[in-house]
């Protein structure tokens, strides 16, 4: 999938840029009519894509729900990836939800699409995978806590999460609808995708 040149951003891995390029600005201003044809798009985006990798999605059965789970990746000629997870939620007394993420492995880049009140919204992170990984390993092994220090620093921490988050979406920074093209630019990307190797 060919590109337009970045001028803003010259250093950027090729992963990155694929995902800027799908990833763009919020339009506050776009119409009701656009938002459920972008939703609707993005509903059969995720069916098909669970549909042509049939045999790579993993299924997990739960008490009251069942998850279904698609791991993809695209690599770049300068040996970046951009890793995908296409997901899908069924619950015995609620809404199907859907969800596809997108991440440049090493460089912090994270956008997580999903369905919210017919709406496609996406959310912004700049953490990386890997990185996120080492926090929880150096908390791991340099932090012994009780079972009540570790229940109130997660409780703390969850709620500085949220706090975070609804800064962000009262900033317009997160949780915005998107339109039909940016979904367009999703399911383009995906064309050229493959099962993620095991390495």
């Amino acid at each position: 999938m060919e590109l337009p040149n970045n001028t803003h951003n010259t250093h950027s891995s090729e992963a990155a840029k694929q995902i800027e390029f799908v990833a763009e600005g919020f339009n506050p201003e776009l119409p009701t009519k656009e938002k459920l044809e972008a939703a609707a798009k993005f509903d059969g985006l995720v069916q098909s894509t669970f549909l042509r990798f049939a045999g790579d999605v993993k299924t997990y059965d739960f008490n009251h729900s069942m998850e279904s789970m698609l791991d993809l990746e695209l690599s770049q000629k300068d040996g970046s990836v951009v890793s995908i997870c296409v997901r899908s939620e069924s619950r015995d007394n609620g809404p199907k939800s859907r969800g596809i993420s997108l991440e440049g492995k090493g460089v912090g880049e994270y956008h997580w699409y999903y369905i919210e009140d017919d709406f496609v919204l996406r959310h912004d992170g700049n953490t990386s995978l890997s990185s996120m990984e080492e926090e929880d390993d150096d908390f791991d092994d340099e932090i012994d806590m009780s079972g009540d220090e570790a229940y109130k620093y997660a409780v703390e921490a969850r709620n500085e999460i949220e706090n975070d988050k609804l800064e962000e979406q009262q900033m317009g920074l997160n949780r915005q609808p998107v339109g039909v093209d940016e979904i367009n630019k999703l399911a383009k990307l995906l064309e050229s995708a493959e099962p993620r190797k095991l390495y």
